[in-house]
């Protein structure tokens, strides 16, 4: 029962994270070639345009409390102690986001020409891309809510629907 609220918790962790990324997931080959310099560049200037290392600030601490409920819901005995633990670790990561930067940055470089990486810069250096950008971290976190209610309400649903066709064939549960 631990190890899977942990389990849950960190696979949470991961899908907020490249959520609040916008990261978009591409199918590309683990043996890929590594995409020329000036794509890379490009991709790389995009997501500084786009604020992805300020989502990436921005979204640590909210992940780390999220993580930390979740131990504390494993053993609120230790609830204090666990608090204090990740009030810590945000400082202690947030300096790697450069290295879930650069992997991101490759895919969107392995996909995208530079022309098309120049175009989405200047979307962003709209009033239009500003807007969006400004927007952006509120309403990430609105979806989080959204979805975790949505996700607890259909795992719900799908649990009665479960144990009502298990009971049907003599299995109670």
């Amino acid at each position: 029962m631990q190890s899977a609220t942990i389990r849950g918790a960190m696979a949470h962790l991961a899908a907020a994270l490249a959520l609040a990324l916008s990261a978009a997931v591409f199918s590309t080959p683990l043996e890929a070639q590594a995409p020329e310099p000036a794509r890379l560049a490009a991709a790389r200037e995009m997501m500084e345009v786009a604020g992805v290392a300020k989502q990436f600030d921005e979204l640590m601490p909210l992940l780390a409390q999220q993580l930390s409920q979740s131990f504390m819901a494993v053993a609120p005995e230790k609830a204090e102690e666990i608090r204090q633990v990740f009030a810590q670790l945000p400082a202690k990561f947030i300096d790697r986001k450069g290295e879930l930067i650069d992997a991101v940055a490759s895919l969107y470089a392995q996909e995208l020409s530079v022309e098309e990486l120049g175009a989405v810069c200047a979307f962003y250096k709209s009033a239009a891309g500003a807007k969006l950008l400004a927007v952006q971290p509120q309403i990430a976190r609105q979806s989080m809510a959204l979805g975790q209610r949505w996700g607890a309400q259909i795992g719900r649903e799908i649990e009665q629907e479960a144990r009502k066709e298990l009971k049907k064939r003599g299995i109670e549960l």
